[in-house]
Order: structure tokens, then C-alpha cells, then sequence
């Protein structure tokens, strides 16, 4: 890795430990700096403002998490069923197991309204996920276990359902972290949504889950804690 490279992810590195130690807003970039006795002209060479500093540590975890997928993915485990389920819960912010990382991207995307910040990371899950999802689908047609009267849609609808359903849960959560029962309103609106995937793709009955259960309960209910404990330090 060259040096610049190296600088690079220096300063990635310790941004993201300042982030969460000390929090994003009470984390400056003078801060990220003096940790890393720099000037501000090496940082600004690589990161023109904090939230594209913040956007690359988003997009290095949205890399590992594709990464473990495709890792997946090869290990010849899966039939076409099995790979969708794995491929469509991917892209929610809220099935993976870092509560205190998922309320951060919710404060600054949500409650903050970086809406740039939010399409970003849309675009990236989006580009990454597509030829993978019409992988499954191809081979879901073909062996028989999905069928639709539009098959060169139907990898990219249920990529758009299921970006659409992380963003409607992620604005619920982050606006009502507050109400106890908005967890249960997003757990009957990720099941809908469940059910539609499975009609849209002609999955059998029952085989699409996307998300376990006890698992997303759980991640709920601590995000919404870790975001409340944010909203006090604001």
C-alpha cells in the first residue's frame, strides 16, 4: 500500500473509533487531526468535509458485509429460494448486529436529513446487489422454484421493494424511537413486505423470510436505545 493510501486509511481508522467513542457531531475533524498529528491539508487532499470521511467508513462496511454475501454465495450451499432470502435482507440497516453503528447512519440520514448521504448508500447497495439478485432469479426461472410474466424485471423490483422498505423502517425508527410500539409497526410492515416479495417472485409459500426474527426484534429495540442515547448528548 503506498503511502498516500496508507494516510488514506489512517484517517478512516481513527475517524471511525472518534465516532464512536466520543460521538459523530462531538467528533471534529481538528480532533480526527491532532490524533493523527497531521496538518489540515493532508486530510483535505483525501476527504473534502466529515460526512464523506463518515460515507467512506459506510461504504468499507457495506464492501466486508457484500463480501461475507458473495463468500456465501460460493460455497454452492444455496438453491435460487435460499439465495434471495440472502441477497434481499442484506441491504437492511437494521438486520445486521451493530445497533450503535445503525443509529449513527440513522441520526445523520434521518433526523440530521442528509439526504445525499442516504442516496449514497442506496446507489452503492443498489449497484452492488443487482447482478447478484438476477443471478438467483435466472436460476429460480430456470429450476422452476420462481415464476413471473416479467422476468428481466423482476431482480430489479424487488431490489427497488426491498431499498424502499429500508428506508421507510429507517425514517420510522429514526422519527420514533421514542414510541415503544413503532417496533412493532415496523416488524407488521417488514412482514408485508415479506409476503409481497414472496408473491412478486413466485416463491412457494413460506420460503421467503429475508430476516430472522428474534434477531431483528432485538436489533430494534437496542437501535432505538442506542439513537435515544444520541438525541440526549445533541
Amino acid at each position: 500500500m503506498k503511502k498516500g493510501e496508507l494516510r488514506r486509511e489512517a484517517i478512516v481508522r481513527t475517524a471511525e473509533r472518534l465516532f464512536f467513542e466520543k460521538g459523530y457531531d462531538e467528533t471534529s475533524i481538528q480532533d480526527i487531526l491532532d490524533e493523527l498529528a497531521i496538518s489540515k491539508g493532508g486530510f483535505y487532499h483525501h476527504f473534502d468535509s466529515k460526512i464523506s470521511l463518515l460515507a467512506e467508513i459506510c461504504r468499507q462496511r457495506g464492501e466486508r458485509d457484500m463480501e461475507r454475501v458473495r463468500s456465501e454465495l460460493r460455497t454452492g450451499r444455496l438453491n435460487a429460494v435460499q439465495k434471495l432470502n440472502l441477497l434481499l435482507g442484506a441491504p437492511m440497516l437494521l438486520s445486521g448486529d451493530d445497533p450503535g453503528y445503525a443509529a449513527l447512519v440513522l441520526k445523520v440520514s434521518y433526523l440530521d436529513g442528509d439526504v445525499h448521504f442516504r442516496e449514497q448508500m442506496r446507489a452503492f447497495l443498489l449497484d452492488a446487489l443487482r447482478p447478484l439478485v438476477d443471478d438467483a432469479v435466472r436460476e429460480g426461472l430456470a429450476d422452476g422454484s420462481l415464476f413471473t410474466r416479467h422476468p428481466a424485471m423482476l431482480g430489479e423490483l424487488l431490489l427497488m421493494l426491498v431499498c424502499d422498505l429500508n428506508d421507510e423502517v429507517c425514517r420510522q425508527l429514526a422519527e420514533d424511537a421514542q414510541n415503544p410500539d413503532c417496533v412493532v409497526e415496523i416488524m407488521e410492515r417488514m412482514d408485508a413486505y415479506r409476503e409481497a416479495v414472496e408473491l412478486l417472485s413466485g416463491a412457494p409459500h413460506g420460503k421467503i423470510f429475508l430476516f430472522e426474527l428474534e434477531h431483528l426484534l432485538d436489533m430494534l429495540r437496542q437501535t432505538a436505545r442506542e439513537l435515544n442515547s444520541l438525541r440526549e448528548k445533541a
